[in-house]
């Protein structure tokens, strides 16, 4: 279900998706389906009340997601892709993809060596994958999944991600023994979550 609001002139279109088995109502920005309100059993004029109180929030974060210049973007319009943070000229018959696919792959391999050693644990397996949403993964028997587009961010940003996954191998949970990790390895880190909202993971 689809509905609409007005706001400082502008029309925000959102949708309602209901699922009983939820216990509070959420709203969710989403870069490819738009505005999402999930609900257990709210009605549509509550729910509409809710997002004309929140349409401020709501309009900085979908404007926030739109201002993201993303790989492809880049790339199409002046030849450029993202390298640690920095638009550099392709000089070279290679496709964004195969660009980070070089790139991404020693660099973040030889970042979790490292790093692994310095925090004590030892992931099960690393693998590179293509995402639309996340920077990295950690499944429940540690093995690490990084998005294959790693390297267009700064370093600094790259060896957050990498710490924030490696904590993750103790502790399966974003409760406080797990930030206290983040923290102790990378006390800058809330600042690098700053900076990671201006890039896109989805080359496109």
């Amino acid at each position: 279900m689809q509905a609409f609001i007005e706001y400082q002139g502008e029309t925000l279109c959102y949708s309602i998706i209901t699922n009983r088995r939820l216990k509070h109502l959420y709203i969710k920005i989403d870069p490819i389906k738009g505005v999402i309100v999930k609900t257990p059993s709210y009605t549509k004029e509550y729910i509409h009340s809710l997002v004309v109180q929140k349409a401020e929030w709501i309009f900085s974060k979908v404007k926030a997601a739109q201002s993201r210049t993303t790989v492809l973007e880049l790339f199409e319009t002046e030849g450029k892709v993202l390298y640690l943070g920095e638009p550099i000229l392709m000089h070279t018959k290679q496709t964004p993809e195969t660009f980070y696919k070089e790139k991404t792959v020693p660099l973040v391999t030889r970042l979790v060596e490292e790093w692994s050693f310095l925090m004590g644990v030892k992931p099960s397996k690393i693998s590179f994958r293509k995402a639309k949403k996340r920077w990295g993964s950690c499944s429940h028997t540690n093995e690490l999944s990084f998005n294959l587009s790693l390297a267009q961010l700064p370093l600094e940003c790259i060896t957050y991600i990498v710490i924030h996954e490696l904590s993750h191998i103790e502790h399966k949970h974003h409760q406080k023994a797990f930030w206290q990790c983040v923290y102790e390895f990378m006390p800058e880190y809330k600042q690098c979550e700053k900076i990671l909202k201006n890039y896109s993971p989805t080359l496109s």
